[in-house]
């Protein structure tokens, strides 16, 4: 996975100071891209690259992708208000606030608080799980740095990005995740220079994993829809620390990941066909973004995907360690 470079709009007309640090070949790239869309006024191309940039950036859609991933819902207020919330003092501040995790010495009462406040997964677990969900939160949470590209920042922010790495491993023995070491939270969309300019929510880079705190939100605002930022990427990483990286591998996952791809591969040719699929379009281009939303659905939509492909869920089931269907079907009933 090639290195790459985000850069946080803030939507004011002001450049970046971070493009100051970027290679000259790149920072010429981006500063010609954000003269071209301070003066770009024809619509006429609206396919192109700038025309992308001006209608993500410039003139702050509502729509938004990662990876050029179908158009999402933004949430329509950041609901971690309360200054209570407040992150402590960051180890750096630069042009972003710095905090090591393993200072971050949240307490088990607050974390406890936060996830039954904000975590469906958390609260739908027996009691004996939730003491193990917060062991791990807690161990996943000392390994990471956390890079907020704001003035300010919310206990939430490690909080639920780890417990959402938690989530996805938590069948799994190996769950640290450990290639990826930092965590780059932005308010909202972000630029990408690599492999060429992009507005993106989220993605994988190196040994990091990018977010959009709003859009992160949203996916969990909307927690039946089969579309959350998070898990998306943090799919992703469970797949490069597994087969790109090979180190701290689950090996049990490694082994079963044959099932998901041979079942998984005759739902990507079905939902190739023309009518209504289970996946969004963007999904079945690459087979990567399959599986990434495949972990998004099998999490939120668990009893549809169950239902229309059960062989596919089953799969999953077993690579995950994990049947979140019985306690969306138990909320049914």
């Amino acid at each position: 996975m090639p290195q790459d470079t985000t850069i946080y709009w803030d939507g004011h007309g002001q450049i970046p100071v971070v493009i100051d640090t970027l290679p000259l070949q790149q920072r010429q790239e981006v500063l010609e891209a954000i003269h071209r869309l301070k003066e770009e006024v024809s619509y006429s191309d609206p396919s192109g690259t700038y025309m992308f940039l001006l209608v993500f950036i410039v003139l702050f859609s509502a729509a938004a992708i990662y990876s050029n991933k179908k158009t999402k819902r933004l949430a329509k207020a950041n609901p971690l208000s309360n200054a209570d919330d407040a992150m402590p003092a960051p180890i750096q501040q630069t042009t972003a606030l710095v905090y090591s995790g393993n200072n971050l010495d949240f307490s088990d009462e607050l974390i406890t608080e936060v996830l039954t406040r904000r975590f469906r997964f958390y609260k739908q677990l027996n009691e004996e799980d939730k003491l193990k969900f917060i062991r791990r939160l807690k161990k996943f949470m000392a390994l990471k740095t956390f890079v907020i590209h704001d003035t300010g920042g919310f206990k939430e922010m490690p909080l639920l990005v780890c417990a959402t790495a938690v989530q996805i491993c938590f069948g799994l023995d190996k769950y640290l995740l450990p290639n990826f070491d930092t965590f780059n939270i932005y308010p909202q969309e972000f630029i990408s220079t690599h492999p060429s300019l992009r507005v993106l929510i989220g993605n994988v880079t190196g040994n990091t994993i990018n977010l959009s705190w709003k859009h992160f939100l949203d996916g969990f605002q909307y927690g039946e829809d089969g579309q959350n930022v998070g898990i998306h990427e943090l799919a992703h990483a469970l797949y490069y620390q597994t087969f790109v990286v090979e180190k701290n591998v689950d090996r049990e996952f490694r082994d079963s990941f044959v099932d998901f791809n041979n079942y998984g591969n005759k739902v990507y040719d079905l939902e190739k066909l023309p009518g209504p699929g289970l996946y969004s379009e963007y999904a079945i281009r690459d087979f990567q973004e399959f599986w990434a939303e495949s972990v998004e659905i099998f999490f939120e939509r668990p009893v549809q995907m169950k239902t229309v492909y059960p062989e596919l869920y089953a799969a999953m089931s077993g690579l995950l360690n994990q049947d979140p269907s019985t306690a969306w079907l138990g909320n049914i009933i």
